[in-house]
């Protein structure tokens, strides 16, 4: 008898242990006047650039691109928010992102090195927000801009070697929050932006005559769109 009460006493004490270090590792269910900062990079991405409006039917000026971390493309996220009502978190995103012969530029035929960053408002809805892994949907808009500098332009184009980039951007993110403790998650997300681009030559110098004829039908003008799909791996802290 006595070895059965101490074999329950120990089989309880076990489990009592285990629950107690399940409780400590996963959140607690609430995110109400939680903080969350975080960090990410993009992992791979898909990039279509067009003309807008649309010069002639087809592909012209169009670029298709794709990036990889620390190849041609890499693209940088920061951001802080704040939980209300358990479900949902509002806060600032930033980005930065630089790149090598991705960027559509006023130049034809050449490849622009360019340096990008944003401030995107955002608006985070959770599900299952008391499980360790909470799917969640993001949407974003905001503003951007950067600066071009093209790389090894031919004689014709040499008096406008650089751009300046403005832009409003739309976003939609979906992916998952996995705590790996009460206060650190592991993000994964697909994300999806749209932005209308406006370039702007800045070197204050003549353009050869026929230059602009010549970017206008080859769709290299002013204003385009991009879409951007990426895959982003983050690192939250929530506190």
């Amino acid at each position: 008898m006595a070895r059965r009460r101490l074999r329950a006493g120990l089989l309880g004490l076990g489990v009592g242990l285990l629950v107690a270090q399940a409780a400590h590792a996963a959140p607690d269910g609430s995110d109400t006047n939680r903080w969350r900062a975080h960090l990410g990079t993009d992992l791979g991405s898909w990039i279509r650039q067009t003309p807008w409006p649309r010069v002639q039917e087809g592909p012209v000026g169009s670029r298709d691109a794709f990036g990889f971390v620390g190849l041609h493309r890499l693209a940088l996220q920061t951001g802080l928010g704040h939980g209300f009502r358990d479900r949902f978190v509002a806060g600032l995103r930033l980005g930065y992102e630089i790149s090598s012969g991705i960027q559509r530029s006023l130049v034809p035929d050449a490849e622009a090195r360019a340096i990008t960053v944003d401030a995107m408002p955002y608006l985070t809805v959770m599900f299952h927000d008391k499980h360790v892994v909470r799917p969640y949907l993001t949407l974003r808009a905001g503003l951007g801009g950067g600066l071009l500098t093209i790389l090894d332009p031919s004689p014709l184009d040499r008096p406008e070697r650089s751009s300046s980039l403005l832009f409003p951007e739309l976003g939609i993110d979906v992916g998952t929050h996995a705590f790996v403790s009460s206060d650190v998650s592991i993000d994964g997300m697909l994300g999806v932006d749209h932005r209308w681009e406006y370039l702007r030559g800045t070197t204050p110098r003549d353009v050869p005559e026929g230059t602009a004829m010549v970017r206008h039908d080859m769709g290299h003008q002013s204003f385009g769109r991009r879409w951007n799909t990426s895959i982003v791996l983050a690192v939250s802290r929530w506190f």
